[in-house]
């Protein structure tokens, strides 16, 4: 969670204040500011630089016994989960009626494990967008309401061509809730239109309906969507429902980065280097188009480990990595192959950029004041560069480590460059072809 994520804690028992609190910083990442009291909670208000992102509630306190702590806060915009040891279905209702995240009792350690969940769901809302399409109004205001009220980037469309069109105007839209009778195109049509470009691991789709069967559900399903929920519905299934999604996509996109993301530097893996590499070598086969590969190599990493250790040596690849990262153009593919080896491919770069580029990517390392445990660590780095194309990726990388082992006997810190010459070869059998031939 962001470092500007601020949190109250409105609890009147010490002991039980300072156990969330500790929660909190601990295990979400955020600040906290306690209250024990609705006067305490309003001088907290009042004194906070910026707003509060969410409040943690009790509803007995000792100026406020019947939840006003919560209403006055609902009243200031700050979203509410009322966190009390008191269960009360009627209090409940009334409390989920003024829109408050959600009503959690604190029975046990699992009610404190499931409010820091909940805490890190709504932090990853508010960068979460969602899409609602349904051709009532009034239906979608309401949706609309209840998924703002849990900090998501809410957009509307009202029938399936207008949803489509909004997913191709948005196609970061993580979910999408949608109606299945609406006029110009229903909602399994347009389910089944989505999922040509946004796979379920990409995008979580509900469909909804009044009165919808077993059929209708099976249906959505059948066509794409993730789940199904009939109306009208407990507001709470639907957040529990939502949820459950929202944390099936985030359980496959952290697999997928565990897959493709080298553990240790972050940037990407060997695995992704060669399958994106891959795609892009044949693009640049295929359009014409110059692609540059260049092998990566930390001078006397061996001297690092062994002179400040091996947790410095990993400071000093992660370093690598992010000067490596940060310097190369966004279209850059950069990796770390294994070691204190890297590898960066370039499309579109001319043969005359690519030493100057290089070797400002060089000088960067080189200027880089890397610190571990008070002692400063002095850092090179060599290149081995291939510009043009072989006949595949692997040789591409293999002359660019022929630069590189040339690069190292030169005398390391430096950029060795091999530029391809089957163009010039071309050219040159094109001429002599020319001379033989009879004028």
């Amino acid at each position: 969670m962001p470092e500007s994520s601020h949190i109250l804690i409105v609890e009147d028992t010490k002991f039980f204040s300072n156990i969330i609190c500790k929660a909190v910083k601990e295990r979400v990442g955020a600040s906290v500011v306690p209250a024990m009291s609705l006067a305490e909670t309003k001088a907290a208000v009042a004194a906070a630089e910026k707003p509060f992102m969410l409040a943690l509630v009790d509803v007995v306190l000792p100026d406020a016994e019947n939840g006003e702590a919560v209403e006055w806060l609902l009243s200031q915009s700050v979203p509410c989960i009322v966190f009390t040891g008191i269960y009360s279905e009627a209090m409940r209702e009334q409390l989920f009626a003024q829109d408050i995240i959600d009503y959690v009792v604190k029975d046990s350690v699992s009610s404190i494990d499931y409010m820091m969940d909940l805490i890190k769901r709504i932090e990853r809302n508010l960068t979460t967008k969602v899409l609602v399409v349904d051709d009532s109004s009034t239906v979608r205001r309401y949706m609309t309401d209840l998924l703002r009220s849990y900090r998501f980037q809410v957009f509307e469309a009202v029938d399936g061509r207008d949803g489509l069109r909004m997913l191709k105007e948005h196609p970061d839209i993580r979910l999408v809730l949608t109606d299945y009778h609406m006029p110009e195109m229903d909602g399994v049509a347009m389910v089944r239109e989505m999922r040509r470009s946004h796979g379920r691991d990409r995008l979580a789709i509900i469909g909804l309906s009044a009165g919808g069967d077993g059929a209708l559900s099976a249906k959505f399903i059948k066509y794409g969507a993730n789940d199904f929920i009939n109306r009208p519905f407990l507001r709470e299934e639907f957040f529990c429902r939502i949820t459950q999604n929202m944390r099936v996509l985030d359980m496959v996109e952290t697999l997928t980065e565990m897959a493709t993301k080298d553990a240790l530097t972050g940037i990407h893996n060997r695995r992704f280097f060669f399958e994106a590499g891959h795609t892009l070598f044949a693009s640049a086969a295929r359009d014409r188009l110059t692609l540059t590969v260049a092998m990566v190599d930390v001078d006397f990493f061996k001297r690092v480990n062994d002179t400040y250790g091996h947790d410095a040596g990993d400071v000093v690849l992660k370093a690598v990595a992010a000067e490596l990262r940060s310097s190369c153009r966004q279209t850059d593919l950069v990796a770390r192959l294994g070691g204190e080896e890297f590898a960066i491919a370039a499309v579109n770069m001319n043969d005359a950029d690519s030493e100057p580029f290089f070797n400002r990517l060089r000088i960067g390392l080189q200027s880089m004041v890397v610190e571990h445990e008070g002692v400063r660590i002095p850092i090179t780095a060599s290149f081995g560069v291939f510009c043009g194309l072989c006949d595949s990726l692997e040789e591409m990388l293999r002359q660019a480590d022929i630069a590189l082992y040339a690069a190292k006997e030169n005398g390391r810190n430096r950029v060795e460059v091999i530029a391809a010459v089957a163009e010039e070869a071309e050219a040159e059998e094109a001429r002599c072809v020319s001379e033989l031939e009879p004028v």
